[in-house]
């Protein structure tokens, strides 16, 4: 059986994370919270800008709050492309009838240097 050969780093996509804090009204699963990133991204850019995007959840994590529910979560999208990813989240108003307020905290380059900074995980 032959081995897959992994890509060598130079030709790997470059990639850069996203922090940001997610504030709703009604607590929203995980799985919701991709379907409505994802189709806000297209709903702004079309299909193939979104595509060139690369959208990923990484990590989401529930903050104990009893007025409202609030997430902290990272996200990957390739470099160069951050500007229009922030500008996606900051449209974001609205999610099934629910208020919804997307705070961007920061970019980064690797998980751990966000977590250091705003301690996501």
């Amino acid at each position: 059986m032959m081995k897959l050969k992994i890509l060598p780093p130079t030709l790997r996509e470059k990639k850069r994370y996203i922090a940001f804090n997610l504030f709703s009204e009604n607590q929203i699963k995980k799985d919701e919270i991709i379907v409505f990133l994802w189709n806000n991204l297209i709903n702004l850019y079309g299909e193939i800008e979104s595509s060139k995007i690369n959208l990923w959840l990484i990590n989401i994590k529930t903050v104990k709050n009893p007025k409202r529910y609030q997430y902290k979560c990272i996200i990957k999208c390739r470099r160069g492309y951050e500007k229009e990813m922030i500008t996606s989240l900051s449209a974001i108003t609205r999610y099934k009838n629910t208020r919804v307020v997307i705070h961007t905290l920061g970019t980064s380059g690797t998980i751990k240097s966000l977590d250091e900074k705003f301690n996501l995980l």
